[in-house]
This record gives C-alpha cells, structure tokens and sequence, in this order.
C-alpha cells in the first residue's frame, strides 16, 4: 500500500471544505507519530497477495484498513474474499463449533472433523479447540487483528504440525505517540458491534487495550450469536536492542445452531442447540535485534473452554470440554556473512485437556481425560543472496524440522526454495513436507464418551503427511499495479479414520487420503489515485472429487473508490461455483454426497471520512454497509440459508 503523503492530508482538508466543515491546515510530520493504519485516499481492497520472504514461502495478508472496508463482523468474514480461502457459516455474528457452522478452508483443506489440517494462531501461538484439535473460529478475533496472514501451505522454518495455516498480528503503538478508537455500529436482525482502543507508545514503555462487543438476534430463530473480547499488550525497551512484551487476551463467546430450515423443534433436530467458548491467552516474549543477529523467545499459556449444550434440543449427551495449550518458541535468526541467513528454532507444545459428556437422564455421565500429549520439534534452514547480471537476484534456500512426538514418534519435514527476481518480477518455487500429528481427539473418541470399542488401536496412528509444491510469480506492473499467479499441488497421505467392522472391533488406521491442485491469479492496480481495484480467480481440482469446500472455481474482487473528496465506497464481490459439503467424516469410505450450487455474493460500504482536529491522526467516519445486495438464496449447507440483503451504520473515531 502507498504510504500517506502530504497530498493525502490536503485531500482531507478539502473534503471538510466541501462539507461546510473548517480545519486548520495539517502537520505532513504528525502523520507518522503513531505507526498505525492510516486513512489513504484510497487502500488497497481486499488483501495483499503472495508476497514471498527469503525462504520462498507465500502468504496473503489482509490488514486493518482492509478488515475496516470489508466491515468485517467475525473471523469468516475478514478472509471471505481472500484467493484461496474458501468460507462457512451459521450465524450473522459467531461460529457455531467449527465445521460448516463457522469455518475456513485453504485450498482444500480444513474440513477434518474432529482433528483438523490447518492451524490457527495469535502472534505465532496456537488457538484450536485443545480436545477436538480444531479451530474454533470464535477465538480468533477480528478487534485484536493489526493484520492476518494466510499460508496456502505448510512452511516448516516458520511453523509446524500443520499443512496450512492462518495468524492474526496483534496491535502495538510502535512509535512514540498515542491513539484512541471509538467503533459504534448497529444493522439488522439486532446486530450490534461496540469496541473501544487505547494505546500509548513514552519513555521506552507501551501499552495497548482494547474491548469489544458483537452481537446479533440472527435472520431466523436461534441463529443468535456473541463474540466478547478485552486485549492488553504490554512492551519494554529495555535496551535500544532488547524488548519483552506481555500480551494477555480474554474471549468468551457464544453461538446457536438455527436447525435445518422446515424441520420441526424437538428431537433429533438441532435447532436452539448452542456452542459457548472462551478462552485465556497469554503470551510472554524476549526479543533481540542486531544488525547480524536477531532472536526471540516466547512462552505462552492457552487456556480454552467449549461446550457444547445439546440435551434439551436433540437429545444428544452435552459435551463440556476445557484444555489447557501452554509451551515454549524459540527463534534466531543470523546474518554470518554477507547475503547469507540462517535460521534456527525449538518448539515445545503441550496440550492438556479433559471432556465430559453428560446425557440425558438417568444415563450416568462419563469423562475423559485429563490427559497430556507432547510435541518437540527443531528446525534450521540456510539461505543465500546471489546477485547476476543485470541486478538480478538469486535466493536458493534449503531447511527441515525435526518433530519428536512422545506418542506418535520421529518426522523430518525438509523444505526447499527458490526466489529469481528480475526486474520488475519475482519469481518463487517452493517444496515443502507438512506433517500433520494426531491430537487428543483420537485417545477422547476411544474412550467411554464416544466409542470405547476403539481401544488402544490409536497409539499404532502415524502422523498426516503432506507433499506441498507451489510456484509463482508477482509482477510489479507499475509503482500501483501488480499481478501474481501461483500454481500448487498438494499430496496428502496417511489421513486417520475409523474402521467400522466387518470384521469387528473397529479401530483407527491410516488411510490413503486426496491430492489437491490448481491455480490462482490476481490483479491488484490503483489506476487513479482516487480509485483502488482487486480482481482474483482460483482454480482447484480435487481428488477425490466429493472433498468437501472444494469449489472448482472461485472468483472475487474489490474496489475502493473516491467518488468525491472525504466520500469512500467500498465493495467486494465473489462468485463460487457448485461444491460438496459438511465435514469430512473421519471413517472409512465416508462421503460427502451433500452439494450445494454456485453462488455469487455482494457486499458494499459507503463511509463519509472526516477531521477532528489539526492532526492527521484524527480522524473519523460514519458508514453505511449491506450484505448480499443482490439477495440472493444461497447456504453454506442444505437447509441454513445465508441471510437476505441486509444493513448496517456506524460510526468510527480516531484521535
């Protein structure tokens, strides 16, 4: 994204003008007291593509402003348009457990209940459903989102135990300065979003807070959802080359399960049925920086709950689970000689967690757990800057993480890459090994809550496997234009799953398991500087061919649009063609017959931008947004309709 200039602060005085409204003429230099997202005449819409770091690994991110043009309302909504991610839901506001009630899938991936192949995670710390070994999506919150990154795959020099990943980057004041944030904002079906920011950055100190409030009555009956969060972030300059940070985030949430549409109330429907999460998270980290050297090391407490209350609805056993994810990251990274990196880490994750499953009276209840699984896992990988002629450039990198899992034994994941830049493109090609282990899930379904049966047949389990390739290249058109394409294959092998007899018991093996491939193109340009367009395609086959949130095609876009000085539309768009859906059961020869038909979606928000004082930081908006303009009939799974055309207006304050 351009940087705010001092044509950016003129164009906000003059659209005060045009408003009747007077100001004193800006500071250019007081826009860069606080280092935080700024209002340009126009962003970038929708996200920034396949930007590849010296070990060839891409990731698409979508910051701030870009969360703020989407009005995005939960976690599904701030990656809804991004290439290669493909989207579920229940609810207006919240996810209900994960699944099809609130999920994201990356190319493919991700729709393995319970266990899952992506990663979510906060500052580089997983957040998943501890038991289950799941995202669950209402953990992830948009309001401590400074940006998200998303990994098409698995990047083992930078994470591990996973064959993609998402993370959100929390927010800090990183130059002296302070900020304050008012949002306010209410639509339809009682929606209603609240969130207040403070942060400070004096004397070697900062400081950020932050507390939110979502909620929504939902378009039908028991579709209501909630999302609270309270954020603090503390930072230390010890030295000009030393820093330690605390960061402690609080979630507590709430979902409904609206049943399928047309089934009657009472068993076996699900309707009224209600996911509720929360979860405390703490991060602890002491960071270097050296001209040849930098490093961190990071401990981090997660400790989560989901319950999920089903009884007086389908008659189903509650399922109460807690879990506790604590462990420690430790990064370096050298530069030794000149144009040459080399990283190294260790990474020590427990998960600890406990279910209980209460059925109806007079069943007895029964519990599983606590139990403990450990994962140890090291890594280190080299790379090398070549110049050629012309001012090319040459990066070939090479690394590999070694995993010990107390349970499930020893893995090497080697990753390899590639980087040519010249001229104006950057070409990149990449191999990666993801492994993907077992979790609590598979010891909790053997055990009295769900399938005793099963044994000890998931201690013989072998870890997920994952042969990933991706090559691509971005092409920087012109100072604001840019077009990337990438193509990928991902083999993935050794998928656990459930044999049912014949011939009996059942028990857990590995399963030959599906291979992924497509392509994906975008075009990001700003052909005036009043105007900002996004325009992406992705193509996916499958195999086998009913793996569920696999659409064949998929394309989206965006514009940000200056119509007049101050006046800012924003709009984005998605077509998806026809594709299966549910979770991917995990048992043998479980299909996923359930389809639902393409779909094309459009959302829009008019903002009308404004000074508060002298200084550029401050700032303000009032904004109109709708979803699904065309109002189109769509569901993300047979019988839970996505919501008719529908509104919402606020207002937001910067100073």
């Amino acid at each position: 994204m351009r940087t705010v200039s001092t044509v950016t602060a003129t164009l906000v005085v003059l659209a005060l003008s045009a408003a009747g409204a007077d100001a004193p003429t800006p500071d250019p230099t007081a826009e860069r007291v606080v280092k935080l997202p700024a209002y340009q005449v126009v962003e970038n819409p929708i996200a920034q593509v396949a930007v590849a770091d010296n070990f060839a690994s891409a990731v698409t991110t979508v910051d701030e402003a870009q969360l703020r043009d989407l009005n995005a309302l939960d976690f599904t909504d701030a990656l809804r348009r991004t290439p290669g991610v493909t989207i579920s839901r229940y609810d207006q506001i919240g996810a209900f457990g994960g699944g099809e009630g609130g999920a994201v899938f990356l190319r493919g991936m991700g729709s393995s209940r319970p266990g899952g192949e992506i990663k979510t995670m906060v500052d580089g710390v997983p957040i998943l459903n501890g038991i289950f070994n799941h995202p669950l999506l209402d953990l992830m919150s948009v309001d401590v989102a400074a940006k998200i990154d998303v990994y098409g795959r698995a990047t083992p020099l930078d994470f591990g135990n996973t064959f993609a990943a998402v993370n959100i980057t929390t927010p800090r004041v990183e130059q002296p300065g302070s900020i304050a944030r008012v949002h306010l904002a209410a639509g339809s079906f009682g929606t209603l979003v609240e969130g207040l920011d403070y942060g400070v950055n004096e004397g070697g100190f900062d400081y950020y807070v932050s507390q939110s409030y979502r909620r929504s009555d939902g378009d039908r009956p028991d579709s209501a959802g909630r999302l609270e969060n309270y954020f603090l972030r503390l930072g230390w300059a010890l030295s000009p080359q030393w820093q330690a940070t605390y960061v402690l985030n609080r979630t507590s949430n709430r979902a409904t399960d609206p049943g399928m549409e047309g089934t009657p109330p009472g068993p076996p429907s699900t309707q009224g049925e209600v996911y509720s999460t929360s979860d405390w998270l703490h991060i602890a980290t002491l960071a270097y920086h050296y001209p040849a050297a930098e490093g961190s090391l990071k401990f981090y407490l997660n400790d989560g709950v989901g319950d999920w209350y089903r009884r007086q609805y389908s008659g189903n056993s509650d399922s109460l689970n807690d879990w506790r994810l604590y462990g420690v990251r430790w990064r370096e990274t050298l530069h030794p000689w000149d144009g040459g990196e080399f990283v190294s880490g260790v990474d020590l994750d427990y998960d600890r967690g406990t279910s209980l499953s209460v059925p109806v009276a007079p069943a007895a209840q029964t519990v599983f757990g606590p139990m403990i699984m450990r994962l140890f896992s090291a890594y280190a990988g080299v790379n090398q800057s070549v110049t050629l002629a012309n001012g090319a450039k040459l990066v070939p990198s090479a690394g590999v993480r070694f995993y010990d899992h107390h349970q499930f034994g020893i893995r090497w994941a080697p990753q390899l890459g590639l980087i040519l830049t010249v001229g104006r493109a950057q070409w990149h090609a990449g191999y990666s090994r993801a492994v993907n282990f077992p979790g609590l899930d598979v010891a909790a379904l053997s055990s009295s809550i769900a399938i005793p049966a099963l044994g000890q047949s998931w201690q013989t389990l072998k870890p997920e496997i994952a042969d990933q390739f991706e090559a691509g290249v971005r092409h920087q058109l012109g100072e604001s234009s840019a077009v990337t394409f990438n193509v990928f294959s991902n083999h993935t092998s050794n998928r656990y799953v459930i044999a049912f007899p014949p011939p009996p018991p059942p028990r857990y093996i590995n399963y030959p398991s599906a291979r992924t491939e497509g392509v994906e193109a975008t075009l990001e340009t700003s052909p005036a500087k009043e105007l900002g367009l996004f325009t992406g395609v992705s193509l996916l086959r499958s195999s086998p061919g009913d793996l569920p949130y696999a659409p064949r095609s998929t394309f989206t876009g965006g514009v940000n649009w200056q119509l007049r000085p101050g006046w800012i539309l924003s709009a984005d768009g998605v077509y998806v063609s026809s594709m299966h859906v549910l979770s991917q059961g995990r048992t043998v020869g479980a299909g996923n017959p359930a389809v639902v038909g393409a779909h094309f979606l459009l959302n829009a928000r008019l903002a009308r931008r404004f000074a508060l004082g002298g200084r550029a930081g401050q700032r303000g908006e009032v904004f109109l947004a709708g979803e699904n303009l065309t109002n189109r009939n769509f569901a993300y799974r047979p019988g839970y309709p996505i919501p008719g055309v529908n509104g919402m207006a606020g207002v937001r304050l910067d100073w």
